[in-house]
Order: structure tokens, then C-alpha cells, then sequence
């Protein structure tokens, strides 16, 4: 029962934020704070999450916990650092509910299209 480490400072995650990874990382804490939170809890839902969306999300949230800029974790993810920055504020005034996956467009998965009979 292996559970995948986070990179540890000096490995992948940078030994001092920059300025702007400083201010995020501020912004994020006083969010979990907001919302009964802390960085354990944050990590256990970026683990837990049930749909790999909503994982990637949580990911991105721990990532500017730890003192990334919204660019670093974009890069990081192959997202757009303007994405990135639309989840910290959804979660800054959501709270967990902002990170949920909803489902747009496209075809609905096989489960929930109608059933034809002739």
C-alpha cells in the first residue's frame, strides 16, 4: 500500500517562491483557512478526489500552497496559467465545491443516454 510522496523542497519544488508564488501561496491559506482547512486536509482531497479532474484541480491548489506561481503549476500541468488562476478563485469563493468536475457538452456518457426500444 504505496501512496505516491510530494515532492519534497529542492527536488522539483522550488527552494523560495518567487514574489507572485508568495502572494498566491498567501492568498491559498487564508482560502483553506476561510473554509475550515488546512494544507494535510488539502492534500488528503487531492488524493481522494473522484474524478481525475477534480484530482488535477486539487493538485494545482497544493502546488500554489507550496509557494508555486500560477504559471509554474500551468506549466506543470500543460494548463493554461489563466485556468490555474480560475480554480484559486473558484475555491477562494467556493470553497471544495468550486473545484467539483461538472460535465459540459459533448455526449453523455452510455450510462445516461436513453434507452430506444423498437
Amino acid at each position: 500500500e504505496s501512496k505516491v510522496k510530494p515532492a519534497e523542497l529542492g527536488g522539483i519544488l522550488p527552494a523560495r517562491p518567487r514574489r507572485s508564488g508568495r502572494r498566491r501561496m498567501t492568498d491559498m491559506l487564508i482560502g483553506l483557512e476561510r473554509w475550515g482547512m488546512n494544507v494535510a486536509a488539502l492534500r488528503e482531497r487531492m488524493y481522494g478526489a473522484p474524478t481525475v479532474r477534480e484530482r488535477e484541480r486539487w493538485h494545482a491548489m497544493w502546488l500554489l500552497v507550496c509557494g508555486w506561481s500560477a504559471a509554474q503549476v500551468a506549466t506543470a500541468l500543460e494548463r493554461d496559467a489563466h485556468t490555474i488562476g480560475k480554480w484559486a478563485e473558484d475555491f477562494t469563493e467556493r470553497g471544495p465545491t468550486g473545484l467539483a468536475y461538472e460535465h459540459s457538452g459533448g455526449s453523455p456518457p452510455p450510462s445516461m443516454r436513453p434507452n430506444k426500444r423498437r
